[in-house]
Parts: C-alpha cells; structure tokens; sequence
C-alpha cells in the first residue's frame, strides 16, 4: 500500500511523536480535501477514530470503548502541523443499546469549543436516499445502482477506497429485517484504481470514519464496523455503517443535550443533483 494513502505519519516507538500531515496524501488539502477534523488518536484506543461534527461534538461509533465512556483524549492536526487535544467529557449514543434497533453511533461532547484552524464536517441530508438509484431488492437487502464510491479510513490513519453497494435492513443481533435502523453495506471496489487503494478489514479498524466526497468536501455518511471479509477480491464485504443521515434528528437533540444549549449538525446541500423518487 502507498504511503500517499496515510493521512499522517509519526515518528519511532514509544512516542509515536512527531506527528506531521503527510503532504503527498491523496486527500488532502492539495488534492482539495480538508481532512484537519479528522483524529489522529484517541489515547489508550490507538487508531479509532474520532471526527468533528461541530466546534464542540465529535462523531464515534458505539461499539468502541470511547463510545462509551468519558475520559478520553482526542488529538488534532491542523494543516499548519500544530496538534490539538481535547478530552471528550460526556457521550450519548443513539438509538438502543443493542439488538432491535442497533444503531452504531455515539456523540462524544469535548472539553473545549475546537480551535478555528480545525474543520466539522457537513452530514447527507434525511433525503439522502433521494438522490441515490435504487436497484434490485432481495430479502431484507436493497442494492443501489450504480455504487456509491467512497472513502473508509482504517486505525493506521489510512484512507482508502471502496464502494456502498446497498442497504440492508438486518437487525445485527437475530438477523432479522429492522427498518428502524438501516445499515449501509461496504465492499471492496470492482473499479480496478480504487479496488488497488483498498485493503482488508483487521481488529481494531472498525470505528474510523466513513464518507463520500461531493464537490471537493468530505460529506459524513458514518462510522464503520468490520464485516467478514474473508479473501479480499471485488465485491467483497468490508463491513456496515448504520447511515447517520437516518438519525439526524436523534444526533441533533443529543448535540443539544450534551451542550446545554442549541446544536444541530450542517447538511449538505444535494439540491442541484438527479432525484429517483
């Protein structure tokens, strides 16, 4: 794998410091990415990641410890390479705790507003599926056609490529259709340049960030967890991500919550895109 995949590089064991942007990246600010919101740790979980939702909230998925407890650090690094930690203080997830109605997401509420230099990111719209075309359905399985390309992040701060397939309404404790909380299904990418660009799922990359890129931004479609990817070739599983633009209104009254005061999450604007309804 290319090292222009790594959003950051760091320095030899036991201080993994300094931690410096990696210039060549393929997103990037010079390839017109602003990835300064995601973290490059959070401390005592390694690679999972964190990213900026507003000035004060981070994005995080609930299955991992800093889903679920106070306490920890999450560090920053703005394009100048000058680092940025803040404590995440309290969380909420959303939806139910587990089994019917599962839904992979948490709310991290930070110890301070975020410094101006760091970016949040806009979220797609609750019409999401809207714009995106619908193709066969089998069981509880929805494909779309064609793929959605997007980018997954692994726990060594990688980006990589592949691609949404389609959505499956499958409660992840019985298997049973849940439509209370749908889960966008990933694979690897049959175009051969992105299929390149990705690699195979291991322990501990589940939580980092998922997305697809609109007109030169990061547009957050959520938080990822492995599926079981088995031999990595086309077409093949790397995990789910239950799809925040289904929560919105549930993130929103947790922003709120947390902060003690208004906060809602910035929607992308998709209006001047094809609609399939």
């Amino acid at each position: 794998m290319s090292s222009t995949n790594l959003m950051v590089t760091y320095g030899p064991a036991p201080t993994y410091l300094p931690i410096t942007r990696n210039a060549t990246c393929i997103v990037s600010s010079v390839s017109g990415y602003d990835t300064t919101g995601i973290s490059t740790d959070i401390s005592g979980h390694g690679g999972i990641g964190a990213t900026l939702i507003s000035n004060r909230h981070v994005l995080l998925a609930k299955h991992t410890t800093p889903g679920t407890t106070a306490g920890s650090s999450v560090s920053f690094l703005n394009a100048s390479n000058t680092a940025f930690t803040y404590t995440i203080t309290s969380l909420q997830t959303i939806g139910a705790a587990s089994c019917a109605g599962y839904t992979d997401i948490a709310i991290g509420y930070l110890s301070a507003t975020v410094d101006a230099s760091l970016t949040y990111y806009k979220v797609f719209p609750s019409n999401f599926l809207n714009y995106l075309q619908l193709g066969a359905t089998y069981s509880t399985f929805q494909y779309l056609n064609p793929y959605l390309p997007l980018f997954y992040m692994d726990q060594e701060k990688k980006f990589l490529c592949g691609d949404c397939d389609g959505i499956q309404y499958l409660d992840l404790c019985t298997s049973l259709p849940d439509p209370t909380s749908p889960k966008l299904s990933l694979i690897f990418s049959t175009d051969t340049e992105r299929y390149n660009n990705s690699e195979l799922a291991i322990g501990g990359d589940s939580g980092n960030i998922i997305f697809a890129p609109v007109n030169g931004e990061i547009v957050l479609l959520g938080t990822w967890y492995t599926g079981s990817p088995g031999i990595k070739a086309a077409g093949n599983q790397i995990g789910f991500s239950s799809y925040i633009c289904a929560h919105i209104s549930a993130i929103n009254s947790a922003m709120t919550t947390l902060a003690g005061t208004s906060y809602s999450l910035t929607q992308a604007d998709l209006s001047g895109f094809k609609t399939y309804v």
